[in-house]
């Protein structure tokens, strides 16, 4: 059944109506509804009511989340909402002695000049391929603000049984108002989308100029990204050839050997800032690399020209100091352009150390003073970095850490643009686990914030706060009268900022509405589930080393167990929005600052959690994760990647598992609700208990819960991102669950 508004500038065939009332439409009171859905409405600008409101609300006719349902239509009023007009009918019925079809009709014009209305001009039915005309009304003035009322009586002996259809048309100016009735059993059934009464027509009107405003935007952008996406690949182009040069030129002057390989790399990459706002960057990597496969295997430090044994000065490195002064030529003869006075700069300096150990500490000369818990990022996690005189250096955090300060002082003194930036350094340390010389090394990463606003400023005006939550989902949250012996963990990472390691780079975007989606789980579970906000440990943008201390390491006890001993607690909830990624077989959560080259250093296993959540004295394992698992590159429009391998908890009776997509398939975002579509879906579920608690008992289980979300129909994942992204996108979530399918989610 379709419903359409559509401009008809021919007389139609009227089928017979009179109109007996001519009244203000102030005169009725506004009404709206809440009745359990049943199916999906193909007719977007119809509504009905059956329940008296005072409350008048917006409707935007191009909504797909509005509920939908099938109504009688003896007992409630359906309305159809056009550009200019609404109409009202209701009281449906027939009259067998007078071989009539009857309803009460009501029309009011919104917007327009005035116009004529009479029912055999503006109001025919079609039944079975033939067209019903009405009892003639007399000639009425149609005036803006003003609504007509009254019965319709339509002269046909046929009625709605089994399968047999109608479509009932009513002309109002140009405005074409369309209801498809239906026969089901004694009744009339229509199907339709829950509206208001009398909708608000200019915020409806504004909201939708305002999303066709908001595309236009949004397209510019992406020309804008494309244009400095080939800018930057030509870039990369010029920096790889100035860079091959040099290297002939140090190779011919014998500074530099065969043995020894520089890299540079530049892209277009996404950040998020802390204020929410998205800015897209230019990052430039230099790696140096010593391939000699003779070195690699008779473990010579003499022959490289990385860092010997416990040095750590760039005087040391030959591969080093070259790199320095290749950063230098190239920022300032291609990037300089990019790096006005001003211009956020980021450095980050990686030092690589092999996994030797220390018999005896070695001697630091005091070059940078006395260094107190400086910051530095070890493997991935941030930590801090003590090395003073008196004790020397006497692990291999320390010593990679004291190989990038004098990049960075070089830097600082011989690159020129850098002078007139706005500079911020950052550490790294990558401990090996193996020996060779060929883990001393070292790479520097350069982003250039903002890089594109002057050339492209389309970039910068668009300004997108990803931090913010006003959606439909996150307001009005159900409080329930529960309390829940419960604890939980949530984690959002939106603000993926870091991609460096022994095995290089992979592009990392920021998975934009993540925290969103954690911060918003949190209300639910406090308001809904009765989880006291004591007993959440919650985490936005978590590094690897959060992940450690919540679930533990190394045998360690983390503060979720610690939690779980101290409340006694049967049952815990894991969130987690963000990337994921496959390594070796197996998925891996990504911190913010996690390489995917380097998931067993810098990510976190997500076999490794389950072992910890199986292990827990609990009898309830939740686990919901809109995230998936991909070999392909994290690009910055992919909310997270596909799932490859799906992992088998230990303990699997204690454990239901959610997770977003099939295996072939990509996690969504929904850009308008800020949202993880999957997690959108989630909390709507969560919310519209009239749509969820299929059965009405006022509990919501995991079963009612999955089959909300996997609906093709009407709520459901896979016919939202149709109805979003077309009809090729597919999104299918997933259910593991042992015998806790009837378990409460849920109680209302």
């Amino acid at each position: 059944m379709k419903n359409k508004c559509k401009k008809n500038s021919s007389v139609m065939t009227a089928m017979c109506c009179a109109i007996m009332l001519v009244c203000n439409v102030d005169a009725y009171a506004q009404k709206s509804s809440s009745v359990n859905p049943v199916k999906t409405s193909i007719l977007p600008n119809v509504g009905w009511r059956d329940v008296k409101s005072d409350m008048e609300k917006p409707f935007d006719v191009n909504d797909p989340n509005w509920p939908q349902l099938d109504t009688n239509v003896r007992v409630n009023d359906l309305i159809s909402v056009c550009p200019n007009s609404f109409c009202v009918v209701s009281n449906f019925g027939r009259k067998p002695n007078r071989g009539m079809m009857t309803f009460v009709l009501e029309v009011k014009l919104q917007k327009g000049s005035s116009l004529l209305f009479n029912a055999d001009k503006n109001v025919r039915l079609t039944l079975d391929g033939a067209t019903y005309k009405a009892l003639p009304s007399s000639k009425m003035n149609l005036i803006p603000g003003k609504s007509l009322k009254g019965e319709v009586n339509i002269p046909i002996r046929k009625s709605l049984k089994g399968r047999r259809t109608a479509t009932l048309l009513i002309q109002v100016g140009d405005d074409l108002h369309r209801f498809e009735l239906a026969g089901s059993g004694g009744g009339r059934t229509q199907e339709l989308a829950l509206v208001p009464y009398n909708p608000t027509w200019m915020a409806s009107e504004k909201k939708k100029n305002e999303n066709l405003e908001t595309r236009q935007r949004v397209e510019e952008v992406k020309k804008a990204v494309k244009k400095a996406e080939d800018v930057t690949k030509d870039i990369k182009d010029d920096l790889k050839e100035m860079l091959a040069t040099a290297i002939a030129l140090l190779r011919a002057n014998n500074q530099l050997t065969e043995n020894t390989k520089v890299d540079v790399n530049a892209e277009v990459m996404p950040e998020v800032r802390k204020d929410g706002a998205v800015e897209y960057n230019m990052k430039v990597r230099y790696d140096v690399q010593v391939v000699s496969d003779y070195v690699k295997k008779m473990n010579i430090s003499q022959a490289t020209e990385d860092w010997p044994a416990g040095k750590y000065r760039l005087k040391d490195s030959q591969a080093a100091l070259q790199t320095a002064g290749i950063i230098k030529t190239t920022v300032e003869s291609k990037l300089e352009e990019y790096i006005v006075p001003g211009t956020k700069v980021t450095v980050k300096i990686i030092g690589g150390t092999d996994a030797a150990p220390f018999r005896n500490a070695v001697a630091y000369d005091g070059s940078f003073g006395e260094i107190k818990d400086a910051e530095c990022f070890v493997n991935g996690a941030y930590s801090y970095v003590s090395v003073n005189k008196e004790k020397g250096i006497s692990s291999n955090e320390q010593l990679a850490y004291l190989r990038t300060l004098d990049i960075k002082d070089f830097m600082m003194a011989h690159v020129g643009p850098f002078r007139a930036a706005d500079m911020r350094y950052e550490h790294f340390a990558e401990i090996a686990k193996e020996v060779g010389a060929q883990y001393r090394r070292v790479a520097v990463e350069i982003t250039i914030h903002n890089a594109f606003q002057k050339k492209y400023p389309e970039i910068a005006s668009y300004q997108e706060n990803v931090y913010d939550r006003k959606s439909d989902v996150d307001i009005n949250i159900p409080v329930a009268q529960v309390k829940s012996n419960a604890v939980a963990v949530i984690i959002g990472n939106t603000d993926y900022q870091v991609a460096t390691g022994k095995q290089g780079t992979t592009k990392v975007g920021p998975v934009k509405y993540a925290v969103n989606d954690a911060k918003t789980m949190r209300d639910y579970l406090i308001k809904m589930l009765g989880v006291e906000e004591n007993n959440i440990l919650f985490k936005a943008n978590a590094d690897k080393k959060d992940f450690d201390d919540i679930f533990g390491v190394d045998g360690q006890e983390g503060k979720l167990a610690q939690m779980v001993a101290a409340t006694g607690a049967k049952e815990v909830y894991f969130f987690y929005s963000g990337h994921g990624y496959p390594f070796m077989g197996q998925p891996y959560l990504l911190g913010v600052r996690s390489n995917p080259k380097s998931c067993k250093e810098q990510a976190t296993s997500l076999q490794s959690i389950y072992k910890v959540l199986g292990a827990l004295p609990v009898d309830k394992v939740n686990v919901i994760t809109d995230a998936c698992f991909s070999g392909q590159e994290i690009t910055m429009e992919a909310s997270a990647t596909e799932f490859v391998r799906r992992p088998k908890p230990d303990k699997l009776a204690k454990f239901v598992i959610l997770s977003a997509a099939k295996e072939d398939q990509y996690a969504n975002w929904y850009k308008d609700k800020k949202h993880g579509l999957f997690s959108y879906v989630l909390f709507k579920a969560m919310q519209n208990k009239a749509q969820s608690d299929l059965n009405g008992d006022g509990t919501l289980t995991f079963d009612e819960l999955y089959k909300y979300l996997s609906d093709e129909q009407a709520t459901g994942v896979p016919y939202l991102v149709k109805e979003l992204e077309g009809e090729q996108v597919h999104q299918n979530p997933v259910l593991q669950v042992s015998a806790r399918a009837k378990d409460t989610f849920i109680k209302y």
